[in-house]
């Protein structure tokens, strides 16, 4: 009896051990979530929901679960200012496709464990604080479609092993301090130097700059195939002391070539200098002298060929027209092109203050904003120097392409959208001090090769020194673009440019102009016409109908996320970042591969 009684009080202890709260504890994706929290300073309690006495983790801020096992699948926490490390137990996640922190204040290294999130998709961690280098297990992510680690402070090389990132369809490690010559290997080899920007101490094939030595010698020497090969095993010491001399008498008559070497370099050198004093002197005028300016120090050519160049355009080389004058394209004597935007006189202010915005604006480096490359004040003109983007203006490809010509599909436009948004949070977040652009808009978005956005012309672009600073009284852009209160007031705010954001949204959405003719006539804009069909349910009217590949999903995000830019409250309107934070998650969440699978961006 006493043997049954223990018997059954011991399966009663087992049973309610079985069914205790315990037993119905956070599940192992849910603990490791709360490791990773406990390494994050979370200033603003944004992860106040993350509990350990919840069963699943999949209703936490920021994480997305797969349906059937409840295994997290994506975490997204961007702009929420952590700080805080990045937890080695990240590792631990071993079914996770999306990791974004991105935006917030983060240091420390990112962990060799990231590399046993075997389904890896999307990497988001720029903008932080990040150091260190970059683990080359990252390389054996294959999933991995998307990798962004720009803007924080990594350092050494790029490791070869992401070269073997067969599906990577976009890489951004730029503005960091990376150094060495980048792997010209695997999927490496197919990203061009907008993937690397910003990294002064890289060199190679990728961002068209040689490796070379401190003495100008290509860095790669030759060397034995071993030391056995070398030097033979046994030698005399006859032959050795022969050697030893030999040798010296080599060295010593290396070291007086070099020495004569040197020796005529240097003369020659002060014949070149001479020489280009001279005709640079002979470009100056004599109304006033000549003054050229270039940023970043990658504008390699001698200043007396830019200048000459410069003098040299005429209408011929015109494509163009932007806020403050006339655009041209300026071809050097090896083919390099870039645009020269001439200011007008009447738009010019004072030169101090003039030259210091381009200091401020030549400082800015971002993949979504064109380069400004220097600055030159010649007797009659000033002439600002961008990098040249070849396909021309977002305009051009959604209003002057005839019908022979392919449209834009709509995956191309969603990456324009977010590309030109990242451009423009860059401006109003990230530098200091912040930029309101004042006139963004379809020309103003220029796409390279890839049909990658750069937004352009800060010739309107005043600086913001604080909340309380206003731009200007005077109202500049162009009229469709404008929101409500700075036509009333004539101030310009970041707010302004998120109403001007949110038309070109719409443009890229019905393929129109924000002053069409068939809703102009009707007294509306582009705003008040697309609320009119809403109303009437006639989604269909809204979006190109030369775009057949958009779907209703993505249409009403992006219409949503327009609408809440062109609130006629400025108070009401969401700020860039959080725009930018809107489109990535709408937009690109969950499966961010999707958004690249397109072997064309025409339809």
């Amino acid at each position: 009896m006493e043997v049954g009684m223990s018997i059954w009080g011991f399966s009663a202890i087992l049973v309610a051990i079985l069914l205790s709260p315990r037993s119905l504890a956070l599940t192992q994706d849910g603990i490791t979530l709360l490791e990773i929290k406990s390494s994050l300073n979370d200033s603003e309690n944004s992860l106040s929901n993350w509990r350990d006495s919840d069963e699943s983790p999949c209703e936490w801020t920021g994480v997305s679960c797969y349906p059937n096992d409840q295994r997290v699948r994506s975490i997204n926490l961007p702009y929420m200012q952590f700080e805080g490390f990045i937890s080695p137990s990240i590792g631990k996640l071993s079914r996770l496709q999306r990791l974004a922190l991105h935006q917030n204040s983060l240091h420390g290294f990112i962990p060799n464990e990231i590399a046993n999130c075997t389904e890896l998709r999307a990497l988001y961690l720029r903008s932080n604080y990040l150091q260190g280098g970059i683990p080359s297990a990252i390389g054996n992510l294959s999933f991995l479609t998307i990798m962004d680690l720009s803007s924080n402070s990594l350092k050494g090389a790029i490791p070869s092993s992401l070269g073997r990132l067969t599906r990577l369809r976009s890489l951004n490690l730029s503005t960091n301090f990376l150094s060495g010559e980048i792997p010209d290997v695997g999927v490496l080899s197919t990203f061009g130097d907008k993937s690397f920007t910003g990294n002064l101490d890289l060199c190679g094939q990728q961002v068209h700059k040689p490796c070379r030595t401190s003495l100008g010698f290509p860095a790669v020497l030759p060397h034995a195939e071993s030391d056995e090969a070398a030097v033979p095993k046994k030698r005399s010491s006859h032959y050795i002391k022969g050697v030893l001399i030999g040798a010296m008498s080599t060295m010593a008559l290396a070291l007086i070539t070099l020495l004569i070497f040197l020796w005529i370099w240097l003369l020659s050198k002060k014949e070149r200098a001479a020489k280009k004093y001279t005709e640079v002197k002979k470009q100056v005028r004599q109304e006033t002298s000549t003054k050229l300016i270039t940023f970043h120090g990658d504008l390699p050519y001698p200043s007396s060929e830019i200048i000459e160049k410069l003098e040299s355009l005429d209408e011929e080389d015109v494509v163009g027209s932007g806020g403050f004058g006339t655009v041209y394209r300026m071809v050097m004597n090896d083919c390099g092109t870039f645009a020269v935007k001439r200011i007008d006189r009447s738009r010019e202010g004072s030169d101090k203050v003039f030259e210091r915005e381009l200091e401020i604006l030549g400082s800015i480096k971002h993949i979504n904003l064109v380069n400004l490359r220097g600055y030159c004040r010649l007797p009659t003109s000033k002439l600002l120097i961008y990098d040249y983007v070849a396909m021309g203006s977002l305009d051009d490809f959604l209003h002057e392409h005839g019908e022979e010509e392919k449209p834009l599909i709509w995956n191309a436009r969603l990456r324009i959208a977010l590309g030109a948004a990242r451009g423009v949070a860059y401006l109003h977040h990230d530098c200091s001090p912040r930029i309101v652009h004042r006139d963004i808009k379809s020309s103003n978005i220029l796409l390279d090769e890839n049909l990658e956005p750069h937004v352009s012309d800060f010739g309107l672009a005043k600086l913001l020194v604080d909340e309380d600073a206003h731009v200007t009284t005077v109202v500049a852009g162009t009229f469709g673009y404008l929101a409500p209160e700075y036509l009333q007031s004539g101030v310009a705010t970041e707010k302004t440019d998120v109403y001007s954001f949110g038309v070109l949204l719409l443009e890229l959405v019905t393929g129109k102009r924000p002053t069409d003719p068939c809703f102009v006539k009707r007294g509306l804009n582009v705003v008040g016409w697309l609320n009119t069909l809403l109303k009437e349910n006639r989604m269909e009217d809204v979006v190109d109908k030369r775009c057949t590949d958009a779907d209703a999903e993505t249409v009403e995000a992006v219409l949503e996320i327009a609408a809440r830019c062109t609130n006629a409250n400025p108070d009401d309107r969401p700020s860039m970042d959080q725009v930018l934070q809107l489109l990535e998650q709408e937009v690109m969440s969950p499966c961010p591969s999707d958004f690249y699978e397109s072997h064309s961006d025409y339809c």
